[in-house]
């Protein structure tokens, strides 16, 4: 793969982001009033890098939640001043452990895909940059990602080893496609640990700790496995600190989206069965979570919990599923307050912890918020699926081209996408293949993808 498929998807890359380097100066001119400007002739390259922040191949949401005078006068300064382009965003987390996502929990092509989006704004700013400063030394953009697994890990129960596990295979993917002066990878509780005033660590901290009891006091009166419909109309009703765009409000529609993240103790028993015995159970019990098996009385529930402890080996029972799935609610119930008073606590703070900690970048994410850039997503299936939540397929795109997009393992096989597995990989897919693309062999794929693969997010 290094001598061909790598090589292939940085030629485009470099390709693509030569295509919007030179659009970005006539964009810019179309743009001209959101600069504040009179007229087209006031652009010059400045607001071309600007416009590049802001070019709906690399930013994901369609509303603009930044002011391009605001991030064109930043710019400015720093061109001005001869200094890089900073640029951060939190994310890459880890591989998720749900088996309807993934196959497993190293870091693969959907990664790296995710990598060089970030590497391809980053060469285009600095295409632009350098052909107004040819003489600056070094490289002229570059991001700074914090990989955000250690601030969630505990609530999902995720071990610090597999973190660290994605993180270090990740930082030698960086290093081994030479994305080193383009792209570091950080350790967000150590960024926040070693930058953050310990004053505003404590504060933070003290925010969250209120938060979790606030929310556990309003949230858990109403959680009644039995009427779970009822359950969730409830919690929007007392959720202490709603969202009013949000008819289900911000507690529910976690719990909702943390139901496939958590690596489930009450699970864990059954993690010593066949993997396709696991996956199969693991599919049935999420999705009836919110649906119960039976109406069981307290000892009837512990006799399916004795039943599960005695060995996974037999069919679990009605009563042992029943068991299981109000444990694993209720873990999903504790993990959702547990991420909203984690999230309370960067909001109620006067600036994100991350700008704190690198206050002269610019700040990136993966979901649009009012001052950040939202990072583009491909889409496929109709779904934007980010890289550790699923697997890498190559699909066709628009124009008989071919295109690099992520999506749930379970959609990969339920399609009959063709996997792709390399030596030393440990048996999990690097990346598949839809089966719309037909191919004799590797040689005649590979071959394809130097001819038709598209960076394009969009059109």
């Amino acid at each position: 793969m290094d001598d061909h498929l790598i090589p292939a998807m940085f030629a485009t890359s470099r390709a693509f982001a030569a295509e919007r380097a030179g659009a970005a100066m006539a964009r810019a001119r179309a743009n001209h009033r959101k600069y504040g400007l009179a007229g087209p002739r006031l652009i010059g390259s400045t607001h071309a890098i600007t416009e590049v922040m802001f070019d709906r191949q690399f930013r994901g949401d369609p509303i603009e939640s930044c002011s391009r005078e605001v991030v064109y006068a930043r710019v400015a300064g720093l061109v001005e001043a001869g200094a890089p382009i900073e640029m951060t965003l939190p994310a890459l987390p880890f591989k998720f452990s749900s088996p309807l996502k993934n196959r497993g929990r190293r870091p693969d092509l959907a990664e790296l895909n995710f990598l060089l989006g970030l590497y391809e704004i980053a060469l285009t700013i600095e295409l632009i940059y350098r052909a107004a400063r040819p003489g600056l030394p070094g490289r002229l953009a570059r991001f700074t990602v914090a990989s955000d697994g250690h601030r969630f890990n505990r609530f999902v129960n995720e071990p610090d080893a597999v973190i660290e596990a994605y993180r270090a295979r990740l930082t030698g993917w960086i290093r081994r496609l030479r994305l080193d002066g383009y792209i570091t990878l950080v350790d967000y509780r150590a960024l926040l640990r070693e930058a953050m005033p310990p004053a505003l660590q404590r504060r933070k901290a003290a925010i969250a700790g209120r938060a979790r009891a606030t929310y556990a006091a309003a949230l858990w009166p109403v959680f009644d496995p039995y009427r779970f419909a009822a359950t969730m109309v409830a919690a929007a009703g007392v959720e202490p600190d709603p969202e009013s765009a949000n008819r289900e409000g911000r507690f529910v529609s976690l719990l909702r989206s943390l139901v496939y993240t958590i690596r489930y103790e009450a699970l864990r028993t059954l993690e010593r069965l066949p993997a396709a015995r696991y996956r199969s159970l693991y599919r049935e019990l999420t999705g009836h979570l919110f649906e119960p098996y039976a109406v069981l009385s307290p000892a009837e529930l512990d006799a399916g919990r004795a039943e599960l402890e005695s060995g996974p080996e037999r069919a679990p029972t009605v009563g042992t599923r029943e068991y299981l799935r109000q444990a694993m609610l209720r873990e999903a119930w504790e993990c959702a307050i547990n991420y909203l008073a984690e999230i309370k606590s960067d909001r109620e703070l006067a600036d994100d912890p991350i700008m704190t900690c690198l206050p002269h970048h610019f700040r990136w994410t993966i979901h649009a918020k009012s001052g950040q850039l939202a990072v583009s997503t491909p889409i496929a299936l109709g779904i934007r699926v980010q890289a550790w939540a699923g697997t890498a397929v190559f699909r066709w795109a628009r124009g008989r081209r071919i295109k690099l997009c992520t999506l749930p393992v379970l959609a990969l096989e339920g399609t009959g996408a063709t996997p792709v597995r390399l030596s030393g990989f440990g048996g999990q897919p690097f990346f598949y293949i839809d089966p719309d693309i037909a191919f004799a062999d590797m040689a005649e794929f590979l071959s394809l993808v130097r001819t038709s693969l598209v960076r394009r997010r969009t059109g």
